[in-house]
């Protein structure tokens, strides 16, 4: 498991702890939510560069479940009225280039 965990100066990012199967270490008491979100209202915490051959692999698993959207999902957290991806940029950019306006995510509370 490897843990996330930034402070970005605009946001704060809380520890998140994520394994490399994407799957998620949910605390005692809170409880995963998901749903659909507006593109416009997500915004990434890493902004590293990104290898080519990833985003095309996120594109391809995309396009395979179409009209669908793939599971496990990026996962983030709400700060106010913006969506903060913490895991899954992969996958939220090879949507935004297949145009896709409603991404699936997930978040703890």
């Amino acid at each position: 498991m490897r843990t996330l965990t930034t402070d970005w100066g605009r946001f704060s990012v809380n520890a998140l702890r994520v394994a490399e199967d994407r799957s998620l270490e949910v605390p005692m008491g809170r409880s995963v939510r998901s749903g659909y979100v507006h593109r416009d209202v997500i915004r990434l915490a890493c902004l590293d560069r990104m290898a080519v051959g990833d985003v095309e692999h996120a594109m391809r698993r995309r396009m395979a479940c179409a009209p669908g959207q793939p599971w496990p999902c990026p996962v983030g957290q709400w700060d106010g009225d913006r969506f903060t991806l913490l895991d899954g940029r992969h996958e939220y950019v090879a949507g935004l280039m297949l145009g896709v306006e409603h991404f699936l995510v997930a978040w703890i509370e």
